[in-house]
């Protein structure tokens, strides 16, 4: 009997240590394919922070040029372009309509181009600081690799249960890792009771083979498992790109908004600019208005294709108000062809300033309706996520919802998508699967490596609330009603005591200050002649210019309503 036990236990034993020595091979194996997958994950992850800083800083980069290119174009205006340069001033109103869309312009680029250059930078150092700090390729330490690697003679410090094991007998040491294991248990139908292929029905051994436990203990030695996460919660870079998205989503959004309405608002300046450049300087009657009314076509469809409402909760007071832009310019060019009429008629002059009133009243609830799409919604939280669509997580507030379609931002998933996986995650707190069954104890699933303390650390806009982009923007489009009522009160005010009243008349070398020139910059107006330029009367070559409906020597208050028909006497 002794004989026959002693060869059982050497039986046993040399069968448990061919189990090990096959065991240990598999383990090494297993071990570096974990960390080659992980490796390989951890280089789609740092390619997914590229990808996602590279979004914001090619839309921006994009947005900072095309401003800079509208403001030099908005220079233009000013300066070489201007009315007035070649040839008479144009009428006050025309120009009130012009400049003043014309600097609203010049404002939203200029906004839009700091606001582009912020998120594109910040999302740029960003991505920088977490491929250097956090979202590194998971190479295992020399320890790790030592605690993966088994001697053969390492079998010897094995539980002698392990080694004197006797095969079909007892429980076979192996965990269970099929699939049934790693989600809900499934039910068995009656009468069928699961157990594994080299079990024993009725003998279940709680834990595994003392190798194949630590085992998976050195697989969680990395870092141990914190507080419980679902299996598909996002991965680690995605929930820090998302807190420090946070801090610049409403620049890269608002952004977008500022160069539509820099666009746009050059867009009207323009076709005002054609209606006082075709009216005074080409003289073409029909042109004027074939040229304005393409342009005014062209700022409706752009307001059509950006502005599209997305928040049913909020109320509209003004819907559809902005086309009222676009309309503005059918009174103002009707106006200029009544202002540069060939005969004098109190009654036509009467109809055009009605129908400069009715331009400046449409742009100022124009711009009132501008106002009320700009300002961010305070309860909106976006649509669902859709393929190409912009999309915001929960939470994120303060956008303009009718422009949601065109924010082309793209916020990180919230969780994974069925069919993917976390191994950087699974390799840094050893995952779930089989860890229970292993070890004997109820499974936890482990962390990413990211304390939502640190999350809860990083508020938006920490150091800069009180410039938040949406008040940046907001406060432009808010000093624009502003605006279009003053120039109103100007042009009541010009009704009463006549256009360009407030201001001297204009002269070729004197500046237009209360103070008079002294000589020799009277001498030789306009055209060299060597006498003061109010010596003689004014010949036909020096009154070119002054040719706007002013005479010589003539008074300029209430001159538009003047009901005198004849031009008085030419001063002497």
């Amino acid at each position: 009997e002794a004989a026959v036990g002693g060869a059982v236990a050497a039986s046993a034993f040399a069968y448990n240590r061919g189990n090990y020595l096959n065991d240990a091979g598999f383990r090494w194996e297993r071990f570096c394919s974990a960390r080659e997958y992980a490796n390989q994950q951890a280089e789609q992850y740092r390619g997914d922070l590229r990808t996602l800083a590279g979004l914001t800083v090619k839309k921006n980069t994009l947005w900072c040029v095309t401003s800079t290119l509208c403001m030099a174009l908005n220079v233009a205006l000013y300066c070489a372009g201007r009315l007035g340069l070649h040839g008479p001033s144009p009428p006050a109103w025309i120009m009130g309509l012009w400049l003043t869309n014309n600097a609203a312009s010049f404002a939203f680029m200029a906004v839009c181009i700091f606001l582009a250059i912020h998120s594109s930078f910040r999302a740029q150092a960003a991505s920088t600081q977490l491929l250097t700090r956090r979202t590194r390729v998971p190479v295992p330490t020399l320890r790790q690799l030592d605690s993966a690697r088994k001697f053969a003679s390492e079998f010897e410090q094995q539980d002698w249960g392990d080694i004197f094991r006797i095969p079909y007998v007892t429980n076979n040491g192996a965990p269970k890792t099929d699939d049934a294991n790693y989600g809900p248990p499934k039910e068995q139908p009656s009468g069928k009771g699961g157990r594994s292929r080299s079990a024993p029905a009725g003998r279940r051994r709680t834990t595994c083979s003392s190798w194949v436990r630590e085992e998976f203990e050195t697989d969680r030695d990395g870092e141990s498992p914190k507080e419980a996460v679902p299996s598909d919660a996002a991965p680690e870079h995605f929930q820090l790109w998302r807190e420090v998205q946070k801090d610049f989503y409403q620049h890269d959004i608002y952004a977008r908004v500022s160069i539509f309405y820099g666009f746009v608002h050059y867009v009207q300046s323009l076709a005002y600019y054609g209606l006082g450049h075709i009216n005074i300087e080409l003289r073409a009657f029909w042109v004027a208005y074939g040229c304005a009314f393409v342009i005014a076509v062209l700022q409706g469809l752009l307001l059509r294709f950006e502005i599209i409402p997305a928040n049913p909760s909020k109320k509209q007071k003004l819907p559809r108000c902005e086309y009222l832009g676009p309309l503005a310019i059918l009174p103002a060019a009707i106006a200029m062809s009544l202002d540069f009429q060939v005969a004098y008629d109190r009654a036509s002059i009467a109809i055009c300033w009605v129908l400069i009133f009715v331009a400046y009243i449409l742009q100022l609830v124009y711009s009132l309706r501008m106002l009320e799409v700009v300002l961010p919604d305070a309860a909106f939280e976006g649509v669902a996520e859709r393929l190409g669509g912009s999309y915001l997580p929960q939470g994120w507030r303060k956008v303009p919802s009718s422009f949601y379609h065109v924010f082309y931002f793209v916020a990180p998933p919230e969780k994974l998508q069925p069919g993917q996986h976390d191994i950087v995650r699974e390799v840094k707190s050893g995952g779930a699967g089989a860890y229970g069954e292993v070890i004997g104890t109820k499974d936890k699933e482990g962390h990413a490596g990211l304390d939502y303390e640190d999350l809860e650390a990083m508020p938006a806009f920490s150091d800069d609330k009180h410039v938040e982009p949406w008040k940046l923007v907001s406060s432009i489009v808010g000093v624009l009603p502003i605006c279009w009522c003053w120039l109103l009160f100007g042009n009541v005010i010009d009704v009463a005591i006549g256009e360009q009243a407030l201001v001297t008349a204009p002269h070729w070398s004197r500046p237009p200050m209360t103070r008079l020139s002294k000589t020799p910059h009277e001498l030789g107006t306009p055209l060299g002649f060597p006498w003061p330029a109010a010596a003689k009367p004014w010949l036909p070559e020096q009154m070119a210019w002054h040719e706007e409906k002013r005479h010589a020597g003539m008074f300029s208050f209430n001159r538009r309503l003047d009901a005198t028909d004849e031009a008085p006497a030419a001063a002497p």
